[in-house]
Parts: structure tokens; sequence; C-alpha cells
């Protein structure tokens, strides 16, 4: 009778879990997707100013996140080897991701410097340049490491979607930041929103499973460690000078 009720409410879990998780990265997608939309929408001609290197690196962001979306469903379904089949092809995705994300950066930074947004002989315009430098590289990384912890997972799935959704939230600011300009909202909104956003993918797990997962507080301990560098680290004088001398040395 015992073996009857666990197993009855794992099963009851699983299907909770397919529901919350399928509809959890729906939402950060769509909040993506919809910053991109609405900037469009609101000026149009920013369009034209999409280059070769940031379309590319937008095909490879949506082409990732459309990904995320079949890879929940694939596994809800227990389409197991193909899920296992189409997670290869999101490597390639995460290394074009951050290839033509860094050269994307590279042709931003020094189209600025030439309007004289980022001068490199203007004290704040380095102060500028490197919290902007930092906070791309950083964001990167740390999503980097959340999709490197979840393929190390794999053979533990409720840590291996956990650390991929953190991966997806990761990336939220690439849409977010262009809401909070169109809306002419504080920018550190952005991070109480995806500071919610965490919050109910744990509420969930506390309500549903009765606990937190390790992999969702790491995932958070590392987007605080993202917030806190760029409200310190990335203001000091000292990191401008330093990675604008980095970046216009390559």
């Amino acid at each position: 009778m015992e073996s009857v009720i666990i197993n009855s409410n794992s099963t009851e879990s699983r299907t909770a879990d397919n529901k919350f998780f399928g509809l959890f990265a729906f939402f950060i997608t769509f909040i993506v997707f919809s910053g991109f939309a609405l900037n469009w929408l609101s000026n149009p001609s920013n369009i034209n100013r999409v280059t070769f290197w940031t379309g590319l690196h937008g095909a490879f962001s949506a082409a990732w996140y459309l990904l995320l979306l079949s890879q929940i469903k694939l596994a809800s379904k227990g389409s197991y080897s193909a899920h296992k089949t189409f997670g290869k092809l999101s490597v390639i995705l995460v290394l074009g991701i951050l290839v033509t994300g860094s050269i994307m950066v590279y042709e931003f930074y020094h189209r600025l410097a030439g309007f004289g947004v980022f001068n490199p002989e203007d004290a704040q315009a380095r102060l500028r340049a490197g919290s902007f430098l930092g906070g791309v590289f950083l964001q990167w990384l740390i999503f980097l490491v959340l999709y490197v912890l979840g393929v190390l997972n794999i053979k533990k799935p409720a840590h291996h979607k956990r650390f991929m959704i953190a991966a997806a939230i990761q990336m939220m600011p690439e849409g977010l930041n262009r809401v909070t300009h169109l809306l002419s909202i504080p920018g550190y909104s952005m991070f109480i929103f995806m500071f919610s956003v965490y919050i109910i993918l744990m509420l969930y797990d506390w309500k549903v499973h009765g606990r937190l997962y390790v992999s969702t507080v790491l995932s958070l301990v590392l987007f605080s460690v993202l917030v806190l560098a760029m409200h310190t680290i990335f203001k000091w004088q000292a990191w401008g000078d330093w990675s604008v001398k980095m970046i216009s040395n390559i």
C-alpha cells in the first residue's frame, strides 16, 4: 500500500513539474522575445542598425530559447532519445551565442567609442565602458557555467532542468533592458524582476516538493554575484581603465 502511495505522489509530482516548467520556460521566452519586438515596433529604424553579427547572435539566442521549450516538451512526453539528440545541438547554439556575442560587443564598443560615448581618452567614458563590458561578459560567463552544470547533471533530471531554466533566466537582460528603456523605468527594476522569477521557482519547489534544490539556490547565488559586481567592481575607475585598455588592444 505504501509503495502505491509513493508511486502516486511521484507521478503527480512529475505531472506538476512538466506543466510548471513548460509554462515557466514559455513565460521567460515570451518576456525576452517581447522585449525585442516592442523595441522594434516602437522604433522600426532600430532594425536598420542590426549588423550581421548582431543578427546572427540574435538568431542563435532565439534558437536556444526555442530549443529549451522543445526539450522540456520532449522530456515531459518521455521522448528521451530525441531529447538527447537535440541536446547535442544546444552545444553548437551556446558556442554560437558566446562567439557572435563577443564579436557583437567588440563592434558595439568601437562604434560607441567613435561617437564619444566610450571615448578612451575620457575617464567617465571609460567608466561607462567598463560597466558595460564587465556586465555583459560576466552575464555570459555565468550563463555558460549554468549550462555546463546542466549538462553535467544530465542524469539528475531535477537539477538538470533547473540549471537549464536558470541559464535561460540569466539571459533575460537581453530582452528586459529594452523594456526598461522603452518604459523609462529604473534599470534596477530589471534585477528585481529576475529575482522575482527565481522566487516563483523556489516557492513552487517548496510547495510541491517541500524543499529548495541546491541547483536553484546556486543559480540564484551566481545571479547575485552578477548584480553585486555590476554595482561595485564594474563601477570602479580602475576596472574601467583596465577593461578599455584590454579591448582597445584586441
